[in-house]
């Protein structure tokens, strides 16, 4: 990933790239946040349809339960560097 800011004496982020191509990919960045979120909501939803069925045991639960997993470290990991609330 080629980096669109760094870290300045002080510490502080310090733009590389234009305010428009930093906007750009911030959006983006927010729009990969809203859709894991989302995803891990309707995966919610859908291993508690598959539970109710009694389908626990099911290659299609196993792989929705895995896709979950991932989606909450990810929402996990971006919630302890401040980037989600």
């Amino acid at each position: 990933m080629e980096r669109m800011t760094r870290r300045g004496e002080s510490g502080r982020a310090v733009l590389t790239a234009s305010p428009g191509e930093a906007a750009e990919r911030l959006a983006l960045f927010e729009d990969v946040c809203e859709a894991i979120a989302a995803e891990y909501g309707a995966l919610g939803e859908e291993l508690d349809r598959l539970r109710a069925a009694g389908k626990e045991k099911s290659y299609q639960f196993r792989e929705k339960m895995g896709r979950k997993l991932v989606d909450a470290q990810l929402l996990s990991l971006l919630r302890a560097k401040g980037l989600l609330s």
